[in-house]
């Protein structure tokens, strides 16, 4: 008879234990809670483009090839560069300088030039362009002679 009421003790001590097992477990999937945290975002130092040289004398309809460095100045991130193209914020077309009265400076055009790379901290790269200096139909000898300045600059929206 002890046996027979132990069993009937057990039976429900067990399948009380059951369910308070399982409203624990049900209770630890639905709970909730809320967090936040910070981080600090370096910043690029950015690049500098130096050495432009046109080494050879432009004609009308004529064009000359355009080396240049881009240079890395963080000394501890790499940058993307996506291209290079004509800087038309510092003159039209790029080209600044006072170039005389009948020599169009929308007569230079700068080929944009596609790097799509990754320059390592410190580093540089040296890429080449073309200027070209359009046939107008017009007399262009106000440009003889004269230097014009092409400024260049990173567009990273062509990445």
């Amino acid at each position: 008879m002890r046996k027979l009421m132990r069993k009937r003790i057990l039976v429900p001590v067990a399948a009380i234990a059951a369910l308070a097992l399982a409203g624990i477990a049900f209770a630890y999937f639905t709970s909730s809670g809320t967090g936040s945290g910070t981080a600090t975002v370096g910043s690029a130092a950015g690049v500098t483009i130096t050495n432009v040289t046109l080494p050879d004398t432009l004609y009308p309809g004529g064009s000359t090839t355009v080396r240049f460095t881009i240079r890395n100045s963080s000394s501890s991130t790499a940058v993307q560069v996506g291209s290079v193209v004509a800087d038309t914020s510092a003159g039209t077309n790029g080209i600044t300088d006072n170039l005389p009265a009948g020599c169009d400076r929308t007569w230079f055009t700068f080929d944009p030039v596609t790097v799509n790379d990754s320059i390592p901290a410190g580093g540089s790269v040296d890429e080449t362009g073309t200027l070209h200096f359009a046939e107008s139909r017009t007399n262009q000898d106000a440009c003889q002679g004269q230097t014009p300045t092409l400024n260049l600059t990173v567009d990273n929206g062509r990445l």
